[in-house]
């Protein structure tokens, strides 16, 4: 599977190296998500304490160690409340205001989606659904460029 590389810096001063999977894998190019996807993502930020945004992304390396850092990047980490494993989806957003599901983590999860390849691209289409649908099922940190202004 090819690695994406994300150096995350925290305005704390911590630093964090955290490795993604290339998402083509599972879906034989990358998964478009629709302007109105990241319109509910805005208003669930607003609407819940348990969704919040910062800015943390440093650094990004692509498959072949291109430098891919000066993109319109957004890190959602989340946590499922009940079985409180962590997923992460890493997507590029578009000039037309839509996005590009580039890289999914951690290691477990992605395993996880190498394991049910038939099913991959279901599971990952309803967990990006039901982030923006049940509010309370999830904790999500949206992470955002440091570079932005």
């Amino acid at each position: 599977m090819n690695l994406w590389k994300v150096l995350l810096k925290f305005s704390d001063g911590t630093n964090r190296d955290i490795e993604l999977f290339d998402t083509k894998t599972y879906f034989g190019g990358y998964l478009k998500l629709k302007r109105s996807y990241f319109n509910a993502l805005a208003n669930t930020i607003k609407i819940t304490r348990n969704y919040f945004t910062g800015r943390a992304i440093e650094k990004v390396l692509g498959p072949n160690n291109d430098d891919w850092t000066y993109n319109p990047w957004m890190l959602l980490m989340v946590k499922e409340n009940e079985k409180k494993r962590p997923f992460w989806l890493f997507i590029k957003r578009e000039k037309d205001l839509s996005g590009i599901l580039v890289a999914i983590g951690p290691k477990s999860f992605a395993n996880y989606n190498n394991n049910v390849a038939s099913e991959a691209r279901r599971e990952i289409k309803r967990l990006i659904n039901y982030i923006v649908t049940y509010l309370k099922k999830f904790k999500c940190i949206i992470l955002l460029p440091n570079h932005l202004i």
